[in-house]
């Protein structure tokens, strides 16, 4: 018997820009701010709760994971859990979701210059540790959502195969109770700033998230998007939720119970610290907006899907052009025509495919957790004079110049442009936040830049086509006001001097 799948098309009650709209703007929950800073926010579906991370301005001295207390918002007592952010070696912690007997909750530790993420879950004061495979965060914060159903979990973090900084991950849990390794939720989604705090609706399909990636009022804006079919790849182009609740600061953390008139969010505008819960209200009953009817529409087998709708175009990331290439699965290599090509399934054996084009920096990434039914864009960067390319996934052990061993393999693809392409020079380019002794962070980046461009020398790359100039927090491109942003600004990049 051939295996086979159901493909399903999502019917939407609502165009989207129709299913949600606001009356009026966003206002603070007076009861629950203070001047710490209120960050991290997930509700409670079976009970009127919430938990959210307060700023504490250094360790925590408390010895619980939370205190409790009971809060009254409109009109109603809510259950409140209040995390610290930082509760001494217990790492940065963040809420993740509930379930009727406990709180899912994220932890990232710092250890030996590396960040170590991690899932786990509380109940009637016991801590169990939640055994997601090969779970890898090299983020320090882990922020995330648990679907009411508990079959799903949704994680921001940076992984190896992010499209930017922080990505969507996905987490399914297995018919046998266990969890599945996380999955990138693909770059229809995800772009190469960062993708944070996301919200699962109650019918699954309907993902509320924050980034810096897409424009919009602020530093971070929040967004929402459907997903299309059973891949949880295949997204609608995701829409902004306005100036109602969007700012000229950050807003994170979106998140309602079904059938309820509010919603409920971060903003860091006005804020007396990180950030205020603010609360808006629904013109109309949003559970019922977002309400999905799924008709089966025919049957096909796996093969069938993947040959006839894995399709995949190459293009210029600037100007969007299709690009011909080759696409290296380990010793093979399979030359590609400008244009939409596919991929059979038979490919899927080789794990991780390398896509090169004549003038770009390649890339290399894992076939099954990157390719999708439906179209797959992959953006190449033009490597000429005048381009400026980061190197997002070279990374430092914190205020050292020593490499963390993932840097190693965006490197040696640059060292492969080099080789492909011997009149090229480059300027490397080192940078840091804007936190400490202005000095200090200039020699860090230089010595960063030196220590890149020694690695790229030990290759075999001639000295005099390799220079190299540390900034400092000079030149950020992105606000210094958080963490999550800070980091955007500590990178090392590399611009094109002669080609």
């Amino acid at each position: 018997m051939k295996s086979s799948i159901i493909i399903f098309l999502a019917c939407l009650s609502l165009s989207l820009n129709a299913q949600i709209a606001f009356e009026g703007t966003g206002t603070t929950v007076d009861s629950l701010n203070t001047a710490n800073g209120q960050n991290y926010l997930v509700l409670n579906p079976f009970q009127k709760g919430m938990a959210f991370t307060e700023e504490k301005g250094g360790v925590a001295t408390s010895s619980d994971l939370f205190t409790s207390k009971e809060v009254v918002i409109e009109g109603m007592s809510w259950q409140v859990l209040v995390f610290p952010d930082w509760l001494g070696e217990k790492g940065m912690l963040s809420p993740l979701g509930f379930t009727p007997f406990g709180v899912f909750y994220s932890e990232v530790t710092f250890d030996k210059g590396m960040y170590y993420g991690e899932v786990k879950f509380s109940s009637n004061g016991k801590v169990e540790e939640v055994d997601i495979p090969f779970l890898r965060n090299k983020a320090p914060i882990q922020s995330g959502c648990l679907s009411k159903d508990g079959r799903y979990m949704i994680l921001s973090m940076e992984s190896n195969n992010t499209a930017g900084v922080e990505d969507l991950y996905l987490v399914k849990k297995k018919s046998d109770g266990s969890w599945d390794r996380a999955k990138n939720l693909g770059f229809q989604l995800n772009t190469e700033f960062q993708e944070v705090t996301p919200f699962l609706a109650e019918d699954n399909r309907t993902l509320f998230f924050a980034t810096n990636g897409r424009g919009g009022q602020g530093s971070f804006d929040l967004f929402y998007t459907v997903r299309q079919d059973e891949s949880w790849r295949n997204w609608s182009e995701p829409v902004n939720l306005g100036p109602q609740v969007n700012t000229s600061g950050s807003e994170t953390s979106f998140a309602y119970l079904d059938g309820s008139e509010w919603a409920y969010y971060i903003s860091s505008k006005d804020s007396d610290g990180y950030g205020d819960i603010m609360k808006v209200k629904f013109k109309e009953n949003i559970a019922e907006d977002t309400a999905v009817v799924e008709e089966p529409v025919e049957e096909m087998t796996v093969a069938e899907v993947v040959a006839s709708e894995a399709m995949i175009q190459i293009v210029d990331k600037k100007t969007d052009e299709y690009l011909s290439a080759q696409l290296i699965f380990d010793t093979l290599i399979l030359p590609v025509p400008a244009g939409v090509f596919v991929l059979d399934s038979s490919f899927l054996k080789y794990g991780e495919v390398e896509i090169k084009s004549e003038g770009y920096l390649p890339v290399r990434f894992a076939l099954e957790d990157n390719l999708i039914m439906g179209e797959n864009k992959i953006a190449l960067e033009r490597v000429k004079k005048g381009e400026t390319i980061a190197l997002s996934h070279v990374l430092f052990h914190r205020g050292t110049p020593d490499l963390i061993e993932d840097s190693y393999e965006e490197l040696d693809l640059v060292v492969e442009m080099l080789n492909d392409n011997p009149k090229i020079k480059i300027l490397l380019k080192g940078h840091t936040d804007n936190t400490g002794d202005p000095v200090r962070n200039v020699q860090l980046s230089e010595a960063r830049v030196r220590a890149v461009k020694e690695y790229i020398i030990s290759q075999g790359i001639s000295p005099y086509r390799v220079t190299g100039k540390g900034y400092g927090g000079n030149q950020p491109i992105a606000r210094n006001e958080t963490e999550e942003t800070r980091k955007l600004n500590r990178r090392v990049e590399f611009e094109v001097i002669e080609d």
